[in-house]
């Protein structure tokens, strides 16, 4: 009998390896890389251009109110996602607003960076070589999750360019158990593993992340495997992880000088909503800190409550404005 059992067994497990192996072949198929040129023909929708910055190509887009004619306010993305989840927001600010919003590398359409540079001291150089590419002078930022981290770390570093800074679910803040030893432990071949991770995976991610799962659709989540598969992002996303260092945040709010609005998902699982206050309290050399918790919302305020997370913004931005 145990003969017996031992046979079964071996042929149950001969089979399951069958089909791993199937499915690496599959996989390593389906999942290959997706040219620049593809993905440009099928997420350009809007005014995508590019530009040139110490080597790397930034992919960006130019909505709104034309250039020069109105205040520029620039939407930075959320780690994982690309200047399109700023879609819903345009309503509320293209008739008052140029509206730049770019994607970051390793990231959409921009891809790897060309020195291979994932640091928050790259990334600021680099969003300050598109400013200065596009003549611009004087911003509004506005920030989420990542983008967030970015837009006050720019502010506290140029603040003569920031005139108001808006953090949606900002990243930054240390927490209590940080996993950047972790991360940095991660060896380099890891990012081949996002070469067998199928589809379903990303949407069960993007779902935590929301307050209600019905927000993610397939061709949001679509759009999220196609980015995530760009020639050369999912190294180089694997390299940003690697790479980030939160850092001391305090000394970087507390030089940031601007007005700041603070929009925060009441049911983020990701960052808590006790780090509004914290924001509050790190933010000392500010005229006037706004918060606002959005009830019934997680992470992704501007895939969630877009319509509403852009009207408070639109407020705030021309609050104190001439009429």
């Amino acid at each position: 009998m145990l003969r017996k059992f031992a046979h079964i067994l071996g042929r149950v497990l001969l089979g399951l390896f069958a089909l791993v192996v199937a499915y690496g072949l599959y996989a390593a198929i389906a999942w290959r890389d997706i040219p620049t040129e593809t993905l440009t023909q099928k997420y350009r929708g809007g005014d995508l251009r590019f530009e040139t910055v110490d080597g790397t190509r930034l992919a960006y887009r130019l909505e709104g109110l034309p250039l020069k004619s109105a205040p520029v306010v620039v939407l930075i993305h959320s780690h994982y996602f690309n200047a399109r989840m700023w879609d819903g927001w345009l309503p509320e600010l293209a008739d008052d607003f140029t509206v730049l919003r770019f994607d970051m590398t390793s990231h959409g359409l921009t891809g790897p960076d060309a020195k291979h540079d994932y640091s928050m001291e790259r990334d600021l150089t680099l969003l300050a070589g598109l400013f200065d590419a596009l003549g611009l002078d004087s911003v509004a930022l506005v920030g989420s999750s990542l983008g967030g981290n970015i837009a006050f770390h720019y502010a506290a570093r140029y603040p003569d360019q920031v005139e108001k800074l808006v953090l949606v679910n900002s990243g930054g803040l240390k927490r209590e158990q940080s996993s950047r030893r972790n991360a940095s432990a991660i060896p380099d071949w890891f990012h081949r593993v996002f070469y067998f991770v199928p589809e379903m995976a990303y949407r069960k991610f993007i779902e935590w992340m929301v307050y209600d799962p019905s927000v993610v659709s397939d061709a949001l989540v679509e759009e999220f495997h196609d980015m995530f598969r760009h020639s050369g992002n999912r190294k180089a996303e694997m390299n940003r992880m690697r790479s980030f260092d939160v850092g001391e945040p305090a000394p970087v709010l507390a030089a940031v000088k601007v007005p700041v609005l603070i929009l925060w998902g009441e049911q983020n699982p990701q960052l808590p909503v006790t780090h509004v206050e914290r924001f509050e309290t790190l933010l000392v050399s500010s005229p006037s800190v706004v918060s606002h918790i959005i009830p019934a919302a997680g992470h992704l305020l501007p895939l969630e409550k877009p319509r509403l997370s852009a009207r408070l913004t639109r407020e705030f931005l021309q609050a104190g404005s001439a009429p």
